[in-house]
């Protein structure tokens, strides 16, 4: 059987649906998807799983065509959804406005107003039907303008254009060791990123650092202020 390599992204979704599966069976679903997506051969996965050659198959081809949905449907297969179509538009809402990091903490988010009692790996079935995987948000500059940087590289066109040969060109920049939010996974919808601004505190380090494009020598002092020039 040849193997079905997963992107990495892929892995930490089914390891993270993996560690959150408390019903053995499902568990070596995920496991036996997760090791042929690392490389391993099916005669490795039977004999660390002690399963047969054929079931490793199976789970294979059932990720391949449906997901990781498709590896827990015990959980809703045969049934319908336990949410209401007006509740599922209400959950997801509240995923595109909070970014949960656990199974469980979405799990006691449907049962408070709507008495609706799900096992994790029911959430985590859902959650991929929604269209949600397992993933770091992306942080980005807390006082990043999109506009500014577009005349900064219009500015920078025109001096490699007008500048005499020989002449070089250095960057120099500032930087500000300091404390700024660990980004954890979270459920994301599929396809989209989800951005935490930066720290933009003043409690920092600050550095001075010049390269010239010519050489790309560094140079690099420590000062006790940096003051930005208009």
């Amino acid at each position: 059987m040849k193997p079905y390599p997963l992107e990495m992204s892929e892995r930490v979704s089914l390891k993270a649906v993996n560690r959150q599966t408390s019903e053995r069976r499902y568990a070596d679903r995920l496991k036996a998807v997760i090791l042929l997506g690392s490389g391993w051969s099916a005669h490795d996965v039977v004999e660390v799983l002690l399963i047969d050659r054929d079931t490793v198959r199976k789970y294979d081809k059932q990720y391949q065509s449906g997901g990781t949905e498709s590896l827990l449907t015990m959980y809703y297969q045969g049934s319908q959804c336990a949410l209401t179509d007006e509740q599922l538009n209400v959950l997801e809402g509240c995923l595109q406005e909070t970014l949960y990091q656990t199974t469980r903490e979405i799990l006691q988010y449907v049962k408070k107003p709507w008495d609706v009692t799900y096992t994790v790996s029911g959430v985590t079935a859902l959650l991929h039907r929604l269209g949600y995987v397992y993933k770091k948000p992306k942080r980005v500059p807390g006082k990043a303008d999109a506009q500014a940087q577009e005349a900064f590289l219009a500015e920078y066109e025109k001096l490699k254009e007008n500048k005499a040969e020989g002449d070089p060109i250095s960057f120099m920049d500032a930087v500000h060791p300091q404390h700024n939010p660990v980004l954890a996974y979270g459920w994301i919808k599929q396809g989209t990123e989800r951005q935490i601004p930066s720290n933009t505190g003043r409690q920092r380090l600050n550095i001075h650092g010049v390269i010239g494009l010519s050489d790309w020598l560094p140079i690099i002092r420590f000062d006790g202020n940096i003051k930005r020039s208009g």
